[in-house]
């Protein structure tokens, strides 16, 4: 694949704009293209790119904007095609349509106000033009040979869309941290943990008539971790036209340990209803589905606590409402007297995961200035010792402090240069001021790799 790209003067520079890599058959320094004497094609840079001029013989935008002048409504299909978007080992560069598509879709927008816009697509798309726009947006999946069946019948209204978002659709790419962070709790992301407005929720999708929903029904009001809840909801059908309602159950823990997040899906029910009609949507609940990972214990926990059952039409679309009280346990206060795993931290600023050895294990390493964070220990009624397990090739220091990152000095670590990133040394120090419950944390000053540690009495 090629592109143009225009040069100041009005002509244009050919370059090589295809996803294989460059050095796998060319120097990835020669991506131009160059016309030799002999009539044939080469690559080079772009100081020595031949230069070209460009002559429109067709516009498929010209074409499409002829073609639905006068006409009844108009339909664009736009969306994800491997070329042009991103594929597996290539991301996309950007969360919008492709350039080309978006032009194509003003310009049938503006030559028929009945537009319909078709998004055929495997992953969210920041649609906000559309949105205010275009009359109306159908999204589809990749859904196979039958696509093109499925869509008629949709247009036309044979059946009534019922289909529902798997994914939260943002309004720019500005509202997720950067690619490489896959820390959804700390970063807010998904609907899980998202706080702003997205353009599009998760579990989002409309239909051809409207839907009510009556008070639900809980087959308990409280259980225990290991017990199950059924919860019922009528719904009624008011609009004049049959279809389907896809029933959404979430929750919301009120009290726990670690970060919970703002709903969670936990059952969905797909239910069908003429105009009029009212039908009742079962979805059960399992306590055990609450379970969090206790990673002071290294254990699935119910914990004890509320949780608010959020039933409606999407994550943002709550109709109803009701509580339970789950019966669970109250995980208990660290205790850091054993080998603690570095990576089971409670919380981290700047730190990153790694491999212990080059066969199994997690550790952590981090920049100066990064610190995890373990909550709640139970450090008893007296001062003691840390013993740390760590690697690097360059010495360094682990602050131990209290309550904040910049807390109270209880304890200082001197790291030693070892043979290398795999190659670790225990190494311990006294600790003063360590009494009650506290929070921990290990600031590490220089790039090194941490294992394990422990703090004894």
């Amino acid at each position: 694949m090629f592109e143009l790209e225009k040069q100041e003067g009005g002509d244009y520079l050919l370059r090589y704009a295809g996803y294989e890599k460059a050095y796998d058959w060319a120097d990835p320094a020669k991506t131009y293209v160059k016309a030799q004497d002999d009539g044939t094609l080469a690559l080079t840079t772009k100081a020595e790119a031949s230069r070209f001029s460009k002559d429109v013989v067709s516009s498929g935008v010209d074409s499409a904007v002829k073609a639905v002048t006068g006409a009844g409504a108009a339909v664009v299909v736009v969306g994800s095609m491997p070329f042009i978007n991103g594929r597996e080992d290539h991301d996309r560069t950007s969360m919008a349509l492709a350039e080309g598509q978006s032009e194509l879709v003003k310009a049938v927008r503006k030559a028929n106000p009945n537009t319909v816009v078709v998004v055929e697509n495997s992953y969210p798309t920041t649609l906000d033009w559309e949105q205010e726009n275009v009359p109306a947006i159908l999204w589809t999946s990749h859904a196979g040979a039958e696509t093109g069946n499925a869509l008629a019948s949709l247009l036309f209204g044979d059946e009534s869309p019922s289909g529902k978002l798997p994914q939260t659709w943002y309004r720019s790419g500005a509202a997720l941290p950067d690619i490489l962070d896959y820390d959804i709790i700390k970063s807010d992301r998904t609907y899980q943990y998202y706080k702003g407005k997205p353009l599009y929720p998760f579990g989002h999708g409309l239909s051809y008539t409207t839907f009510r929903y009556g008070r639900p029904r809980l087959s308990a009001r409280s259980v225990d971790r290991d017990g199950t809840v059924t919860v019922t909801v009528p719904v009624t059908n008011t609009g004049g036209k049959a279809g389907d309602e896809v029933v959404q159950l979430y929750t919301h823990q009120r009290e726990s340990r670690v970060k919970q997040p703002v709903k969670r899906l936990r059952a969905f029910a797909r239910v069908h209803a003429a105009p009029g009609q009212t039908v009742t949507a079962e979805l059960r609940l399992n306590a055990s589905d609450l379970a969090v990972w206790d990673v002071t214990r290294g254990r699935w926990a119910v914990e004890k606590s509320k949780h608010d059952l959020l039933i409606g039409s999407s994550s943002t679309d709550v109709r109803r409402r009701a509580v339970l009280d789950v019966r669970g346990e109250t995980i208990p206060a660290r205790d850091l007297a054993g080998p603690t795993r570095a990576a089971d931290f409670d919380d981290q600023s700047g730190v990153r995961l790694v491999d212990e050895t080059k066969t199994s294990g997690d550790a952590v390493t981090g920049a100066p200035g990064s610190w995890l964070k373990f909550a709640d220990a139970a450090l008893g009624s007296s001062t003691g010792r840390i013993t740390a397990r760590v690697a690097g090739t360059s010495a360094t220091i682990i602050e131990v402090r209290l309550d904040r990152p910049n807390g109270p000095l209880a304890g200082t670590l001197t790291v030693p240069s070892t043979d290398g990133a795999y190659s670790y040394k225990e190494i311990s120090a006294p600790l003063t001021g360590t009494r009650g419950n506290r929070d921990v944390y290990l600031v590490l000053k220089g790039e090194t790799r941490l294992s394990t540690f422990s703090m004894t009495r």
